[in-house]
């Protein structure tokens, strides 16, 4: 149980003592496939990836995804063929340049993963099984060759990204700024002292609040 005595933006510190870092964790299991994954240029491999890009821009014209598409699964223009420079020219001439593949398909497969206890179609089922099996696998090879370096360092982005996104809900009172250090300094608490027996999980939570705190405390400095 945490006790405040001082006042505090309630709106504010139920936001931040609220946030739940499920999404975290998909998007540093899903870093280290990309990075640890076994089987990442197999077809199944391809074909996962694919469905996770295409259901996350489906919105956008058909020929930009096709564009993306292809850029996707060929890593970039490695080739220097007429179609890779004509692929090029469009993906530039569109403005799709810009686009984070990482970005696009860590947030696809957050939403996927929330998905995972109501209805899903067949597509969705596979290739959750599909990625949550090889995230598992890619976690596990990360850890057991370069330990939760990072772990801590991926997580510390997150953790700093998270206070940028959310500058001015927090910047709107100095009560909600002050709310803000106090909440945020109560969750590395809660994580430090937190019974967690999967370490990747624990030394994420921990790493991503307390860089959160951090970067507080660095803004804090610049502005005076």
């Amino acid at each position: 149980m945490i006790y405040i005595e001082q006042p505090v933006d309630i709106e504010v510190f139920r936001f931040f003592w609220n946030r739940k870092l499920d999404s975290l964790f998909a998007r540093l299991s899903f870093r280290y496939l990309l990075i640890w994954g076994l089987e990442t240029n197999s077809l199944t491999h391809e074909l996962a990836l694919t469905y996770l890009l295409n259901r996350e821009i489906k919105n956008i014209s058909l020929l930009d995804r096709l564009a993306l598409t292809y850029v996707l699964i060929r890593k970039g223009f490695q080739r220097n063929s007429l179609f890779d420079r004509l692929v090029r020219a469009y993906v530039v001439h569109r403005g799709l340049e810009t686009r984070n593949f990482f970005d696009i398909l860590a947030r696809s497969f957050v939403h996927l993963c929330k998905r995972s206890g109501k209805p899903q179609t067949l597509f969705e089922k596979m290739a959750l099984m599909y990625l949550v099996k090889r995230c598992d696998e890619a976690v596990h090879k990360g850890l057991s060759v370069v330990g939760l370096e990072d772990v801590v360092d991926l997580a510390e982005v997150e953790g700093i990204n998270f206070i940028n996104q959310n500058l001015q809900r927090i910047l709107k009172t100095p009560l909600a700024w002050q709310t803000a250090k106090i909440v945020v300094a109560c969750r590395v608490m809660k994580a430090f002292y937190e019974e967690n027996t999967h370490e990747f999980e624990y030394t994420a939570e921990l790493g991503y609040w307390t860089a959160a705190l951090h970067y507080l405390r660095e803004l804090e400095k610049e502005e005076n």
